[in-house]
């Protein structure tokens, strides 16, 4: 393994670092198992946490996977690492803020597209290559993409595998924000600290609604229903009461996340 996952946790944010910058921070399968490992972990933690992905230094995000791997002849259990690794990113309970820093080619789009929220150097530049190189990008990759900037958008990154810029990016929804690079540590971690000072159980649950409307285009009448009893819980819980409270006192909430 040429790289590695570092993770650095500061009050309820935790930052996660793609690091392999010799290769633009691209990942091979031990990565991806690391990667993977470590949003599990922060799913553990007694405290709930807002997550913020990043590549090291400032010249890539993450440019997929690491071509000098023989994948020829892969196991099938090595070959679900990847897969393994953006669900897990998509499916962790708080929010995922992508801090976008650099490039991001290849299945680097796939990881950034797992995120919830994506913030971009509007130097940055986005390519998904597979046709380059004689490849099928996976399903689930095209379908993360395709649900961001819809089917013409998906093709064209797909078909061409030219690159296109942040501020492009941002149009067709690829990004939240194109911010200047001096500007997008800032925005990324008031964004995160914003976010992670809201109630828990909010966040959690409004999360899996957005994902579940969003994944089935409307819900059955059993998910809606669902959604019900979770509205009627937080109307319930310990968290609205402390949120009203606070807005009455002119003050700031401390949730517990009951």
């Amino acid at each position: 393994m040429s790289g590695t996952i570092h993770s650095e946790v500061d009050g309820q944010v935790c930052t996660v670092t793609i690091t392999n910058e010799g290769k633009r921070n691209a990942m091979d399968f031990g990565m991806a198992a690391e990667l993977t490992a470590t949003f599990e972990a922060l799913a553990e933690r007694a405290e709930p946490t807002v997550a913020v992905l990043r590549g090291a230094g400032e010249q890539a995000f993450c440019a997929g996977f690491d071509l000098d791997v023989d994948r020829s002849e892969t196991p099938k259990d090595l070959k679900q690492r990847w897969p393994e690794m953006t669900d897990t990113i998509e499916g962790y309970p708080y929010p995922v803020l992508g801090m976008i820093t650099g490039d991001t080619y290849g299945g680097g789009v796939e990881v950034a597209a797992a995120c919830d929220i994506r913030l971009g150097a509007r130097d940055a530049r986005f390519a998904v290559t597979p046709a380059k190189i004689g490849l099928v990008y996976g399903g689930r990759a095209i379908h993360r993409i395709m649900r961001l900037v819809g089917p013409a958008k998906t093709k064209e990154l797909l078909f061409t595998a030219e690159p296109v810029d942040a501020d492009h990016a941002a149009e067709i929804g690829l990004l939240n924000y194109a911010v200047d690079r001096e500007e997008l540590a800032d925005r990324t971690y008031d964004m995160a600290d914003t976010i992670a000072g809201n109630a828990p159980f909010s966040l959690r649950k409004m999360k899996q609604v957005v994902d579940m409307v969003h994944e089935k285009g409307r819900l059955s009448e059993a998910e809606t229903r669902w959604v019900a009893r979770v509205r009627d819980e937080a109307f319930n819980s310990e968290d609205h009461a402390e949120g009203v409270a606070a807005f009455r006192e002119g003050r700031d909430p401390d949730f517990q996340g009951r």
